[in-house]
């Protein structure tokens, strides 16, 4: 049997992969998930700054079954690629036959991973949020441009609060988008003043803070944290009327939740709302307009594996031929 496997860089991916299709791509996996029909262990950690080398990355596998798609995600973040002009976040996955193991696939991950982190507070938004008229970021970053991109694209917008450490990150981050966009941005100068009377409130930073405090989240809010450490106090969690989350046993340990899971204040029991059961008609999203609702959103790996299925899914579809390396050599 032949062994011949496609080598895929960033600029092949972003031509078959649009943010439309990452957008139902993630939806549908989150869907077939809650229906049973997605293969995921916890993502694994390997943090290698005990050995002097200042990075981590994680170990994402998955099988989606409807795709019929094998995979791993490695992503990580390192401290010494900004002065290298390379992103803090690199990721990368490879993709098998899931009948004989053979490689199929080495594929690039930072646009794959970039775009489905978007994807997931569009579509979490979209099924949680009371109004989506006032919008605050929290950090941006890339990923911060990305949830903003996806969510332009499902969701009615008039206004985008920016806060960030750097206003020239914040400019560049406005320069991204076109003029004519639907929306008007904001430049905030506190997190307090983007947040308060915000109908969606997102954190996409690398902060280990209380960068959102419980008093400002109105009635009716959500609350939308991605980052890998605390982005909001406690109270944010506490005082909520409802917690989503993405997915249950990578929410107790990661995240935001991490230390309110480790001082046995969240287990569990305590999240009422999970957005792949949503999807698969199992629960309700929002049945209250006046709840504030507190969601988490750690990222999963069988998001990328996917994604990076439904690529070659495109690829083959388009008839191009693109560079094999054999396995056999």
């Amino acid at each position: 049997m032949e062994e011949r496997a496609l080598i895929i860089g960033e600029s092949t991916v972003k031509r078959y992969l649009s943010p439309e299709d990452v957008i139902d791509c993630v939806e549908k996996t989150w869907r077939w998930y809650g229906e049973g029909k997605v293969v995921m262990p916890d993502k694994i950690t390997t943090d290698m700054a005990a050995m002097g080398i200042p990075g981590w990355f994680n170990s994402m596998p998955a099988y989606i079954g409807p795709m019929d798609v094998a995979g791993i995600k490695v992503v990580g973040g390192y401290d010494g690629n900004k002065a290298l002009g390379l992103p803090y976040i690199k990721a990368n996955l490879l993709v098998t036959d899931s009948r004989t193991g053979i490689l199929r696939a080495l594929v690039s991950g930072d646009y794959i991973n970039d775009l489905r982190t978007g994807a997931q507070p569009a579509i979490m938004a979209r099924l949680l949020a009371a109004s989506t008229d006032v919008v605050t970021i929290i950090g941006t970053g890339l990923q911060g441009y990305t949830s903003l991109l996806c969510m332009s694209k499902v969701l009615n917008i008039k206004e985008v609060r920016l806060s960030d450490i750097s206003e020239a990150a914040m400019d560049r981050y406005i320069a991204r988008f076109p003029e004519d966009v639907p929306f008007r941005f904001v430049k905030c100068r506190s997190n307090e003043e983007a947040c308060r009377g915000s109908d969606v409130i997102i954190t996409v930073t690398n902060a280990n803070a209380n960068l959102v405090e419980e008093p400002w989240v109105k009635e009716g809010g959500l609350v939308m944290t991605m980052g890998s450490f605390r982005e909001t106090s406690f109270d944010v969690v506490r005082k909520a009327d409802k917690i989503a989350v993405d997915q249950v046993g990578q929410s107790l340990h990661r995240g935001n939740l991490k230390e309110l899971a480790a001082m046995g204040e969240i287990t569990a029991d305590s999240f009422d709302i999970l957005i792949p059961d949503v999807l698969a008609g199992k629960m309700p999203a929002r049945t209250n307009q006046k709840d504030r609702i507190y969601a988490q959103i750690i990222g999963t790996g069988m998001l990328d594996v996917a994604c990076a299925g439904l690529l070659l899914e495109k690829i083959t579809a388009s008839g191009d031929e693109l560079p094999r390396f054999d396995m056999t050599k």
